[in-house]
């Protein structure tokens, strides 16, 4: 509000500033002019001249005329902003009444017995939320336990029937090994018994061996596929070589030898160990 006064005060003095310097200017062109009309009127002026010249109309110069004074600059009005607005106040909320001290300590101790109430059945859910945990995860391992017991009961079983399996296989195959065995036995004693039968009666026992119970000579035959005798030799003598000797002629003399063919033959008659005493 004062600015804008000031600012109008300021106008109206210029204005009036201007008003007179303009006023001041007339009045001076008007008193020049009137002077200048004066000294004309009181000059006199004699000249002759032969022949007139042409009267020139007079040159009348106008009077200078002054320039204006420029108005002086107006001063520059620094235009502040407007204010701005204070925010209004907020209504600041009513205040609650206040109760009475028993009434508040009694709404006290209602909301401590109502969050304790809250807590309680809260850490009662959890609890309860855990306990059940615990027995799903109970349940879940007995259920897991018993799983791999009855899987491993199942291998166990699998392993004793496998390895039963296995024991009468074996026992089977031993059982058939053991007759095979045997089979082969008897055959290989029938042919030891047909060869010994058919060399013993060729030995011609000297008198000095008969009847001698430690007399015993041991030969290593080496036969042929077809029962001739290949080489006769004495691994262990009897003490007497007339009868060592009895022994190998005898042997030589009973060829060709009944032997088996085949493996039996490669397996046991290729090479043969036989034991001869003068007393059978």
């Amino acid at each position: 509000m004062n600015a804008a006064a000031a600012h109008s005060r300021e106008q109206t003095l210029a204005g009036g500033l201007a008003f007179a310097v303009h006023v001041l200017l007339l009045i001076m062109l008007v008193f020049g002019v009137s002077w200048q009309h004066k000294q004309v009127d009181n000059a006199v002026v004699v000249d002759l001249w032969r022949d007139l010249p042409a009267a020139a109309p007079p040159k009348v110069e106008p009077p200078p005329v002054a320039k204006p004074e420029p108005p002086p600059p107006a001063p520059k009005v620094e235009v502040k902003p407007p204010p701005r607005p204070e925010p209004a106040p907020k209504s600041l909320p009513k205040p609650e009444p206040v109760p009475k001290p028993d009434i508040a300590l009694k709404e006290k101790l209602e909301k401590e017995r109502k969050l304790k109430e809250q807590q309680e059945a809260e850490a009662k859910k959890l609890a309860a939320e855990l306990e059940k945990k615990k027995r799903a995860e109970a349940d879940a391992l007995k259920k897991k336990q018993a799983t791999e017991t009855e899987v491993l009961k199942k291998k166990q079983a699998a392993d004793a029937a496998a390895k039963s399996l296995a024991a009468e296989e074996q026992k089977a195959r031993d059982a058939l090994a053991a007759q095979q065995a045997a089979a082969a036995q008897n055959e290989i004693d029938k042919y030891m018994s047909g060869i010994r039968n058919k060399v013993k009666p060729l030995v011609r026992v000297p008198p000095g061996v008969q009847g001698n119970p430690k007399a015993e000579v041991e030969v290593e035959v080496t036969l042929l596929p077809g029962g001739d005798v290949l080489d006769v030799r004495i691994s262990k003598s009897s003490g007497n070589a007339a009868y060592d000797a009895a022994v190998e002629s005898a042997i030589r003399k009973a060829q060709p030898l009944v032997v088996p063919t085949g493996e039996p033959f490669q397996r046991y008659f290729r090479r043969l160990t036989m034991a001869f005493r003068p007393v059978q």
